[in-house]
């Protein structure tokens, strides 16, 4: 699958998700929280926890990242566009597709940790 049709999908995507955006950062929020009084209280039992509220913040953060990249993008430009348009238009297409790389890559890495994060500690 070409970036082009990659990135046309992702902001479709996004635009469907974007009444999510504001959950994703009370998610992130609460498990950053979470986090941070169970590393601060130092408890056995919240100790526990501690890898589902990682996991927790990271995937919130990807999906925030997700929806604030791509829903604002609009791909149509008139066809009377004057050039600083028509310019501006290509750079934001640029923009959008180094975007489409880097979240792929974003969701490569966070799958990995997130993989690795579970093998570490349930075994």
């Amino acid at each position: 699958m070409s970036v082009t049709k990659l990135q046309h999908h992702f902001v479709n995507l996004a635009k469907r998700l974007n009444a999510w955006r504001g959950i994703t950062v009370l998610l992130a929020f609460i498990s950053g929280a979470l986090l941070g009084a169970s590393l601060l209280l130092d408890n056995p039992q919240m100790n526990n926890y501690q890898v589902g509220f990682i996991l927790l913040l990271g995937w919130s953060l990807l999906g925030y990242f997700f929806i604030a990249s791509f829903s604002l993008y609009d791909g149509h430009i008139p066809a009377n566009a004057s050039w600083l348009t028509r310019v501006k238009h290509k750079l934001a297409k640029f923009f959008i597709r180094i975007l489409t790389l880097i979240f792929v890559l974003m969701v490569a890495v966070t799958l990995y940790l997130t993989l690795r994060l579970i093998s570490v500690f349930s075994s």
